[in-house]
């Protein structure tokens, strides 16, 4: 019988800021956020944190979630989530196994449940797009962007981008957050990427799609996190 499956990429290492991911935001591990917003969800049958890291699964355990065991080779730098879900699915029967997968990002720890049911939703009454991702709309316009000609000089990225620089008359664009990306097991391992050209979005405020990157963001989503409805 096919099943539902979430995946949550969490090595041990990280350059920027050490032990990120079970570094304690507001009194609890980081991935503890986005476990929780997968268990609570109720949409999966099977909630799998892949990692190389023994305190990451002991954390993962507690919480409730199920530990993959990922292969030395899928703990570099340069790994992918695309990659950890990839290898994931093409092991022994799970591409048979499950007809719908899901990676969540332990970095977008003010994704919910809720978002999650949410997006799962968008997907169950759209089958004709079997992609799914999470996004927010750009702060400042991508219509006014510049690229560098040399060190002083820089031109307009985009042909007429400069004809107005009021952004309340702009456009508005979105870009990825990095909170969810669902697709088909079939989809997914036929585009070997959660992308396509055409895909369904679920569209998610600034707040809630805060992503930790860099040791000033987990400063930042320390004040968030204790008082994060203040600020939506």
């Amino acid at each position: 019988m096919s099943k539902s499956l979430c995946i949550i990429p969490a090595r041990g290492g990280s350059k920027r800021i050490p032990r990120k991911n079970i570094l304690p935001l507001n009194g609890r591990p980081l991935i503890s956020y986005s476990i929780r917003a997968a268990l609570d969800s109720g949409i999966f049958d099977e909630v799998i944190v892949s990692t190389e890291d023994a305190e990451i699964s002991a954390i993962a355990q507690q919480e409730g979630a199920l530990v993959d065991p990922r292969p030395a080779e899928l703990a570099g730098d340069t790994v992918t989530k695309v990659q950890v879900v990839k290898e994931f699915l093409e092991r022994g029967d799970h591409r048979t196994k499950y007809n719908f997968v899901t990676a969540l990002l332990p970095t977008c720890p003010f994704r919910t449940a809720e978002h999650v049911k949410a997006a799962y939703e968008i997907m169950k009454q759209h089958p004709e797009l079997p992609f799914l991702i999470g996004v927010t709309a750009y702060d400042f316009p991508i219509q006014l962007a510049l690229t560098p000609a040399d060190d002083v000089r820089m031109e307009m990225t985009f042909e007429d981008g400069y004809k107005t620089t009021r952004s309340q008359d702009i456009g508005v664009r979105f870009h990825p957050n990095g909170a969810m990306y669902m697709a088909t097991v079939d989809a997914f391992l036929r585009q070997g990427t959660f992308f396509n050209k055409e895909m369904l979005t679920y569209r998610m405020s600034a707040i809630r799609s805060f992503d930790i990157d860099y040791p000033y963001q987990f400063a930042m989503a320390e004040i968030l996190a204790k008082n994060i409805h203040e600020y939506e």
